[in-house]
């Protein structure tokens, strides 16, 4: 991250050159590191379990909850706080709606990490 604030402080013809590279607005170069940084945990997966998921499907359950039922109502909770509460002086009633379904849709989204976490888990 370091190099890349650098990067884009001293260099910038090298950040303006690769936004040459963009296809349905995704940068490919973007694109392709983060596909380098999945790749290696994708490795982990044990694909020949998929079979035997059903048998024992508490993991499942577990994660179905947690993604479902609790985190969406939580992250609506603790933005609502901070968006209409805490930061209120300095976001308008209409931006904070917006950032609070954000947040939500974010808080219901799990991360690439968290996925492969869980189903190491499960």
């Amino acid at each position: 991250m370091i190099a890349g604030i650098l990067i884009g402080r001293f260099l910038p013809a090298i950040p303006e050159f690769l936004t040459r590279f963009e296809y349905a607005q995704v940068s490919i170069p973007i694109a392709v590191l983060i596909w380098l940084m999945i790749y290696p945990m994708m490795m982990k997966v044990d694909f020949t379990s998929l079979k035997d998921v059903g048998k024992d499907p508490k993991g499942l359950y577990v994660t179905w909850v947690v993604n479902w039922l609790i985190k969406p109502f939580t992250m609506f909770g603790i933005a609502a706080f901070f968006f209409y509460v805490v930061f209120s002086a300095f976001i308008p009633p209409e931006l904070a709606k917006d950032y609070l379904a954000g947040a939500v849709i974010l808080g219901a989204a799990p991360c690439t990490a968290m996925v492969f976490v869980w189903s190491h888990l499960t």
